[in-house]
C-alpha cells in the first residue's frame, strides 16, 4: 500500500499503526522474536536448514518504520510495514534501554544456543544511529555465537561507514536496500529475485541466499 504523498505519517515520520509501537517501559514482553512467527522469514519454523548456518535458530527484532528509517529511503511512502497492522513495533526512543534490554537477550540466547544463533534486523525500522550500530558491532564482539542478516537503506553518511566497517563481515550480513551492486536488496531492481518470492523455496530459512552470496538480490514489492 503506497501512502498519498500528504499523508500525515510521512511528514512526521512515524507507522500508520500508531497503537502498534510499544514503549520499552511499558513492554514485558521479549524484545527478539523466534522467527516462526513470520510467514515469509519461518513460515511455522525457527531453525535454518540451508547454507552454512544451517541449524542455527533464528529471532528477529521489529522497530518502528520510519521513526528510525532515511527519509531518502526509496520505500518511504510504500514500506510493507504500512500492511503490517499487528506487528509490534519496539520504540526506539529510549536506546539506552533498548541497548541494555537487547543485551540481556542475546546474552540468554548465547547460552541457549552455544552453537550459534541469528537475528534478522530488522523486519521494519532501520539502524537510527552510528551508537546504535556501534552496539551491535560490540555485541558480536562479545558473543561469538551471535549472527546478524538484515537490509538498510542507510547508504551513506556516519551510519553507513559504521556499517561498512563493522556489519559486513561472515558473521554479519547487512545488505544496501535499493542501491545495486555488490551487497544489494532491490525492490524492482537488479539481483537474483528472492526464491521464496517466486516460490521455489519455502522461507527464508529453507533458502539462505541474502546471507550467502554478495550478489544483488531482487524483490518483489510487498
Amino acid at each position: 500500500m503506497r501512502l498519498r504523498d500528504n499523508h500525515p505519517a510521512l511528514e512526521r515520520a512515524i507507522t500508520i499503526h500508531p497503537k502498534t509501537v510499544k514503549p520499552l517501559s511499558d513492554y514485558a514482553s521479549r524484545l527478539l522474536k523466534p522467527a516462526s512467527g513470520n510467514a515469509k522469514l519461518g513460515a511455522g519454523s525457527n531453525v535454518i536448514t540451508k547454507g552454512k548456518w544451517s541449524g542455527m535458530a533464528m529471532y528477529t527484532l521489529t522497530l518502528e518504520e520510519r521513526a528510525t528509517c532515511s527519509r531518502t529511503c526509496q520505500q518511504w511512502a510504500r514500506c510493507f510495514g504500512n500492511n503490517m497492522g499487528f506487528a509490534h513495533r519496539i520504540s526506539s526512543s529510549e536506546p539506552e534501554l533498548l541497548e541494555m534490554r537487547l543485551h540481556d537477550e542475546i546474552e540468554h540466547l548465547s547460552r541457549v544456543h552455544p552453537d550459534g544463533f541469528v537475528i534478522r534486523l530488522h523486519v521494519l525500522g532501520d539502524f537510527f544511529s552510528p551508537e546504535y550500530v556501534n552496539f551491535w558491532a560490540n555485541a558480536l564482539r562479545a558473543y561469538p555465537a551471535l549472527h546478524l542478516f538484515g537490509y538498510t537503506h542507510r547508504t551513506d553518511g556516519p551510519i553507513a561507514d559504521a556499517i561498512a566497517r563493522h556489519l559486513q563481515n561472515d558473521r554479519a550480513w547487512i545488505r544496501w536496500s535499493d542501491k545495486g551492486g555488490t551487497m544489494s536488496a532491490n525492490v524492482h531492481g537488479e539481483g537474483i529475485t528472492c526464491p521464496e518470492q517466486i516460490g521455489k523455496t519455502q522461507s527464508c530459512l529453507t533458502c539462505g541466499l541474502c546471507w550467502t552470496t554478495t550478489k544483488a538480490i531482487a524483490f518483489i514489492e510487498h
